[in-house]
């Protein structure tokens, strides 16, 4: 398995851990198992990671603060901008997965089992335990 970079284990502003490290090294056994993971750049699997961690930040941020924050000039109730930014993150995981995916799909020789990386992405956002 390919190291992984330290920009995926930098520490976060917020004291949290980014678990990209994790991601990365679930998905490269996951294609790793299957025999895939010379077809898949390693960019490729880090952008899909470092998506799923900021993905994960965002969902936490949006617990902490809510889903309104206050305008900085007028006061007035908006939308946190964290709902974006993990809406945005979500579309580019699934587009990078989409990518990930399709090229196991097309050259695979084994059956691909059910359980991939991305069916846990929702069971480590809500089993993450921050450092408090």
């Amino acid at each position: 398995m390919p190291p992984v970079r330290d920009f995926m284990k930098e520490a976060q502003r917020c004291g949290l851990d980014l678990c990209a490290e994790e991601v990365f090294t679930e998905t490269y056994l996951w294609l790793k198992n299957l025999g895939c993971e010379d077809l898949i750049s390693r960019r490729m699997i880090e952008e899909y990671s470092m998506s799923v961690a900021r993905w994960i930040q965002c969902e936490m941020a949006i617990s902490q603060f809510g889903f309104l924050a206050k305008h900085p000039t007028t006061g007035a109730a908006i939308p946190s901008p964290y709902v974006a930014m993990s809406h945005a993150f979500m579309k580019q995981i699934n587009q990078s997965w989409y990518h990930i995916y399709q090229i196991v799909k097309e050259n695979c020789t084994r059956t691909i089992p059910s359980n991939n990386p991305q069916d846990d992405i929702m069971e480590r956002l809500l089993t993450h335990n921050p450092r408090r």
